[in-house]
């Protein structure tokens, strides 16, 4: 409507203005006629040379505005097509952005996802175990008591070799079904990676000055032997956890196979035993109790542990998978994230545009990003706005979300070691010499 009403405006005033120079110009041409017949013997003493530059004049006079009248129209048509254009380029680059985000939105899902996917896997398992340790123990016990940990490990040993109630089966196909659910979640990551758009905005997410990851920290600090540390990007600490958990995957396969034909613990005692660990803190943590998302941790170990030396030199592996997953979660790009990242794209694509050098390694990116937002126009920021608002992670997952809270503080409270932090600590880690020499 206020398009509309502006081009009618200025149809109005274009009319209006050629009616006022036309009616100067008859008015002129009346005042000349009216001269001369004031003067009867003015066409003797004007001779015809004279009467021609007065027919000129004249004719000047009069096609003065219609001269006028084309120019205007010209430079109006002119004008119309550039904002004709100028209003088709925006419409593109909404389209364009609009597309990203859309992007975005399928790729931080599918992730998001294949992480609740793996979590809710980890929870079968848990259940499934209790349900078969129920069954095995009611008829002899009303209540499940070890006597200590070497009890607790003979007699879940003893129930998975046997088999008794088909508790080996039913694991067993849960953790090939865990498995699959890993191997989905990494493809997720690499398919989402594969666009530059989730790129920039992971990037731009990871190098906000809030940002905090646990997986990194919990490196720095030694609480397990990772490189993690080493790492400044977020894109860097992701791929090589994928790579962790891949390897992490195929030694599961490889230690599976010896301990099948060994004869040794069984491949599932490590998961069963942080089980019935996971449900003794949690009976006597309110903390715990509360948070409900034990089984975050049980995912985090199947994905991935870190080996940790202590005092005496023993291993101590470490949780670091769950800190993984909880980081992947938590770093998935806010509003603001994506606002900034795709208002660098835009700034730097019309740097080149314009022949301006936007090369060069930049040291900060978040920085680089909001400074690239502050430097474009009015109606730029206001699309980026615009748009942005439609990225909502926040509510993804919220389980992973409450863990990492409940992860956060554990960590915050234990200043020692990884063998110091309760939930994050696995007592039990059976792998091959392959993995011990790791």
């Amino acid at each position: 409507m206020v398009t509309l009403k502006r081009t009618n405006q200025e149809f109005r005033n274009f009319v209006v203005g050629v009616f006022y120079s036309l009616l100067i110009a008859l008015g002129v041409f009346l005042l000349t006629l009216f001269a001369l017949n004031l003067a009867p013997d003015m066409p003797q003493l004007v001779d015809l040379k004279r009467w021609s530059n007065i027919s000129d004049a004249i004719n000047l006079i009069i096609g003065l505005p219609i001269a006028f009248a084309g120019a205007y129209v010209a430079i109006s048509i002119a004008s119309r097509a550039a904002d004709i254009s100028e209003k088709q380029q925006t419409q593109q680059d909404h389209l364009y952005y609009e597309q990203l985000h859309e992007q975005l939105i399928d790729n931080y899902f599918s992730i998001a996802q294949s992480a609740n996917q793996l979590v809710s896997a980890a929870n079968r398992f848990e259940e499934t175990f209790y349900t078969h340790l129920s069954l095995e123990t009611a008829s002899k016990y009303s209540v499940i008591n070890f006597v200590d940990d070497d009890h607790r490990r003979l007699y879940i040993q003893d129930m998975l070799v046997q088999n008794r109630n088909g508790i080996a089966d039913s694991l067993n196909t849960i953790h090939d079904d865990i498995k699959q659910q890993i191997h989905q979640l990494v493809e997720a990551i690499d398919l989402a990676f594969k666009h530059a758009a989730v790129n920039e905005s992971w990037q731009v997410s990871t190098s906000d000055p809030q940002c905090n990851s646990l997986l990194s920290d919990a490196s720095q600090r030694g609480l397990f032997s990772g490189d993690f540390r080493m790492y400044k990007s977020g894109i860097d600490w992701l791929v090589s956890a994928q790579s962790e958990i891949v390897e992490r995957l195929d030694l599961h396969q490889i230690n599976n196979t010896l301990t099948a034909e060994q004869g040794e613990a069984h491949p599932l005692l490590p998961y069963c035993l942080y089980i019935t660990e996971l449900n003794d803190y949690a009976s006597g943590s309110r903390k715990a109790q509360k948070a409900g998302t034990l089984e975050v941790l049980l995912a985090g170990y199947f994905l991935m542990t870190h080996a940790h030396r202590n005092e005496e030199g023993d291993k101590v592996f470490f949780n670091s998978g769950a800190l993984f997953l909880v980081d992947l979660i938590q770093n998935l790009p806010t509003s603001e994230h994506v606002r900034l990242a795709f208002s660098k794209r835009f700034f730097h694509t019309e740097a080149v545009y314009a022949g301006r050098d936007v090369s060069g390694e930049v040291d900060d990116l978040y920085a680089d990003a909001v400074s690239a937002y502050e430097q474009l126009d009015q109606n730029s920021q206001r699309l980026f706005l615009l748009l942005a608002q439609n990225i909502q992670f926040s509510h993804y997952s919220p389980r992973i979300r409450r863990a990492r809270e409940m992860i956060q503080s554990i960590i915050s409270e234990h200043t020692g070691n990884a063998e110091s932090i309760p939930l994050l600590r696995i007592k039990y880690e059976l792998l091959n010499s392959l993995a011990d020499d790791k």
